[in-house]
């Protein structure tokens, strides 16, 4: 590893705010990859479904999870930004 690599890592160590920071990023993506999944499970739904009532609803949550995952994706990256 480098110097520059091991410095950091030590900083991170000790750096409370930095270690913060990075646990939200952390659980950031994981309820990312969470919305993700329900996003894939609504689409999936919404293939089978012939119901036209059910299946307004269904698009109603896709649209809903897209933008919970717009604003975290755009809210993971000014982290990702502040972070360097």
């Amino acid at each position: 590893m480098k110097t520059r690599k091991l410095i950091d890592r030590i900083r991170a160590l000790f750096d409370d705010d930095l270690r913060s920071s990075q646990k939200n990023r952390e659980a950031l993506e994981e309820v990312l990859k969470q919305l993700r999944s329900k996003e894939k499970k609504f689409e999936a739904e919404l293939q089978q479904e012939p119901s036209p009532e059910r299946r307004e609803k269904l698009e109603m949550k896709i649209k809903l999870v897209r933008s919970q995952r717009k604003k975290g994706i755009e809210k993971l990256k000014q982290a990702q930004q502040s972070a360097k």
